[in-house]
């Protein structure tokens, strides 16, 4: 059964009682976590490499990253369905108004 070090928080196997690996016990260093920012810091530059274009969302105006030059909404479930009510009353109302004509 492993368990984790309550020092580097590495999963080792236990020979005995103690709750710290072997690698600690023997006083190695540890590697420091990465906290939120540096982890978002680097999804960020993963994305802007992955994709050509950043985008903001018309809709919610979050930023996104796409390969399309035309693409203006994220992919959020909410900001496509609000973007194809609008358009469907615009085209509701152009219809009515050529009707009315």
């Amino acid at each position: 059964m492993q368990r984790k070090c309550h020092r580097c928080d590495r999963l080792y196997t236990p020979t005995d009682h103690n709750t710290w690996c072997p690698d600690c016990m023997a006083g190695k260093p540890i590697v420091p976590r990465k906290t939120a920012k540096q982890v978002a810091k680097e999804n960020r530059e993963r994305m802007e490499q992955a994709y050509k274009y950043a985008r903001y969302c018309v809709q919610c105006g979050k930023r996104f990253y796409t390969n399309k030059a035309n693409k203006m909404i994220c992919g959020e479930w909410e900001c496509e369905e609000k973007q194809q009510k609008q358009l469907l009353q615009a085209r509701r109302t152009k219809e009515r108004a050529l009707r009315g004509l």
